[in-house]
């Protein structure tokens, strides 16, 4: 390997406006003790089984404090800033996943790295279900999956889907399909096959346009961008009922899809996504919208945010491979703040730690992006001008 360790190290790995999420890819079995050294002194342990852990510390005050762990094997000190929080009072939490590839049985460059060890379930559903779990125990209002849900376009793998969501009734849902949902032009296997309308028996059904969900203080807009047969993806179909959906209201918009919006016309890494200047002028319409405008994608299997004019644009990784991650949006009156975990699941953790020796190491680095890509903040700024 050329830059992954064969384990991760014990990480501050995300962060919101008030808790810290730490990460480790192995520590022997025993205790392990987290001590935040604020003014209260919060301090949790656990028993710890052995291999990779994840452990959320909560109420973390605001900026920079210090937090210690504590394991049979020695003690090591790591700085938290929590990221700022928006004004006003939070109003909702939206919680999205992308990439599972659900029926995929390998990864990799080559495709060489299969499962290890007994399971009952394969790796992408035992990550999908642990991203969609921590995604209910933070509290999410909304869960947004967003593309590429199988990896194959088979009735098999559609089934497999659909009891995943079945899993969680009480939580609503946003289903958008990825260029892996409608290969069947590509792979042998879909034999010509179409996306199925809907999932489960409770009948989600695939964005195949634009669909809206309406929370406390912000409208969430899922769009499909995905073109059959192919792996990039494209606006047209979609840009007209995007701004629609954003004019007719009064509240900022969280706009999920699957491909990203390049910022040039040749892609600096792979997959492609959506290429400027289509990208561009999308991205130049959103910007001129009166109401703010935050624009999250998956596709890449990496973490990414960069700002275009007032819109921040970020790329969330895949619940099934390195790092293995879900991202949460906390809606405040005055801002949004994006937090990308780990899927906590141990089952999940011992693949993504294994998962992360891809491209001969180098996924490791590449993969997870910095903190500020995976955690921000970032406050709802009106424009001063209508869409043009």
């Amino acid at each position: 390997m050329i830059f992954a360790t064969r384990h991760s190290p014990i990480t501050v790995w995300a962060v919101d406006d008030s808790s810290a999420q730490v990460t480790w890819g192995r520590l022997p079995p025993g205790p392990v003790t987290i001590t935040a050294r604020t003014p209260s002194l919060s301090t949790i342990e656990i028993h710890h089984d052995g291999g990779p852990g994840s452990i959320v510390v909560d109420n973390l005050p605001p900026g920079t404090s210090t937090i210690e762990v504590r394991r049979r094997t020695g003690v090591s000190t790591h700085r938290v800033t929590t990221l700022t929080r928006p004004p006003g009072q939070e109003l909702a939490r939206i919680a999205t996943i992308s990439d599972l590839h659900l029926g995929a049985t390998r990864w990799g460059l080559l495709k060489t790295m299969t499962e290890r060890g007994d399971h009952t379930l394969p790796h992408p559903r035992r990550c999908a279900h642990g991203a969609i779990a921590d995604a209910v125990a933070w509290g999410a209002d909304l869960l947004v999956i967003k593309g590429d849900t199988v990896h194959h376009e088979t009735e098999e793998s559609f089934r497999e889907l659909g009891d995943l969501v079945d899993e969680f009734p009480g939580l609503p849902m946003l289903l958008i399909p990825g260029n892996h949902d409608l290969d069947g032009n590509r792979n042998p296997d879909a034999c010509g096959r179409v996306i199925p309308p809907s999932v489960g028996r409770r009948r989600l059904a695939f964005t195949r346009s634009v669909d809206t969900v309406d929370l406390p203080g912000v409208r969430v807009v899922a769009a499909d961008t995905a073109k059959p047969g192919k792996g990039t993806g494209s606006t047209a179909r979609i840009a007209s009922d995007v701004l629609e959906a954003a004019t007719d209201s009064d509240r900022p918009m969280f706009l999920a899809i699957h491909q990203q919006l390049q910022p040039g016309r040749i892609p600096r890494h792979w997959p492609p996504g959506i290429a400027a200047p289509e990208s561009t002028d999308f991205l130049d319409r959103l910007d001129r919208l009166v109401n703010p405008v935050l624009v999250t994608s998956g596709h890449t299997h990496r973490n990414r945010a960069r700002h275009h004019g007032s819109v921040r644009v970020t790329e969330v990784a895949s619940t099934k491979d390195w790092p293995g991650v879900w991202a949460g949006y906390k809606v405040f009156e005055g801002g949004i703040v994006q937090t990308v975990r780990r899927v906590s699941a141990p089952d999940a953790l011992e693949w993504t730690e294994y998962s992360r020796r891809a491209v001969a190491g180098i996924w490791a680095q590449w993969s997870p992006g910095r903190l500020d890509d995976r955690c921000l903040s970032h406050a709802w700024v009106s424009q001063p001008h209508l869409v043009g």
